[in-house]
Formats: C-alpha cells, structure tokens, sequence
C-alpha cells in the first residue's frame, strides 16, 4: 500500500513477527533459522537434526514445543516417507503445523491418513523441513511450501519502480520454488500433431 504521495506504507504488524527462537511456520529461503540438516544418521534410519549455522539440534522441550537445544540421543528423528511425515522417536510424535498452521508442534501422527498439517519433508539441501504445497477447490485455492524457522525475517516492503532506477541501484531477484504444472509437463510429453493436421476436434465449423 502507498500514500498519497506514492510513498510505501509501513505494513501492519504480523503473526510472522516472532521473537527469535520460537519455531514458526515461514515461505523457505536458504538463510539462518531454517537450515536444519540429517546429522549422525543410524543404521535404523534415525538422525539428528543439527542446525548448520549455530550447531544445535531440533529438540522436544519437555512438552509439545519445538526447541534447538543440546543433540543428545533421545532427540533422534526418522523420516516416514511413504505418509510424508517427520517423527520424533522418542515420543512416537510428528511435526504439525499447529494451530493456524504458524506455530509448528509435535502432536500425535495421524494415521492411516495423513492431514495436510503433517505433510512434511526433509530437503537436504538446503536443509529445509518443508511443509508440503497443495492445492484445493479445483485449483481456485493454493497453499505454498512452507519451512520451520526459529530466527524469523521481519517482512520487507516492496514497491514498483521505474526499471532505469531499479537497474542502477543494480537490485537483483534470485527465483525461488520454481515449479513448472503438471498440465504444462504432461503436454510437453504428449505426442503433437505433424503442422497443418485438423485441430482437436476437427475443422472449425463453416460461416
């Protein structure tokens, strides 16, 4: 939003605007806060999850809360790939996105489906554990990937300007989640027809 001299407004506070430290739900970017990696893995498939920037783990506190604390054996996880779940063992718990689906918690894991509110999975690189995308109501509804973020970003404002400035303040975009639709790969994979075949459908119908 912008003021009637076309100057940015400051936007409104949000549910992003954690303190640091608490887990959240944030759109994944490889920065602090959400880089989380397979550490120690076991022969049984369990690992920890070491935070790559502070050198702590993904912890249970004693309660239902996520936490980066000491990595000690009983804060061990195991990826459950065929429900797209993520498990601490210990507890038997998985990670939920929790109320609003902003503060990620560890709740009982749904069985024999699983909701979207535990459709998580590990990204190695860059260390992200990813909420899954999804879509509803006929593609008229989107939900986007999300990550676990314990050093949330306040939110950046961002205004259109003329390209001349913007090129010499010499900003630049790096794309993010790039995902091409199924429909679009499915077409590209699918036969054509040779140049100057009938339409689907054959020849459009005379004046």
């Amino acid at each position: 939003p912008h003021d009637r001299r076309g100057a940015p407004k400051p936007l409104p506070p949000t549910d992003r605007q954690h303190p640091k430290g608490t887990f959240t739900m944030q759109t994944c970017v490889p920065k602090p806060g959400q880089r989380l990696r397979r550490d120690k893995l076991d022969q049984d498939g369990t690992f920890l999850l070491r935070d790559a920037d502070n050198g702590g783990c993904l912890i249970n506190n004693g309660r239902d809360d996520l936490a980066i604390g000491e990595c000690s054996a009983d804060q061990r996880w195991r990826e459950l790939v065929q429900s797209e779940q993520v498990q601490h063992v210990s507890t038997g718990n998985c990670i939920d996105s929790g109320a609003g689906e902003s503060r990620p918690i560890l709740y009982a894991c749904h069985k024999p489906r699983t909701s979207r509110k535990q459709k998580f999975k590990l990204v190695d690189t860059p260390g992200w554990i990813q909420m899954e995308g999804t879509w509803g109501d006929n593609g008229r509804k989107r939900w986007f990937e999300k990550c676990l973020d314990h050093m949330p970003a306040e939110p950046i404002s961002v205004t259109v300007q003329k390209c001349q400035r913007t090129e010499k303040k010499g900003t630049r975009w790096e794309k993010l989640h790039a995902e091409q639709p199924l429909e679009r790969r499915l077409w590209e994979q699918a036969e054509k027809p040779p140049p100057g075949a009938l339409p689907l459908g054959g020849s459009a119908a005379p004046p």
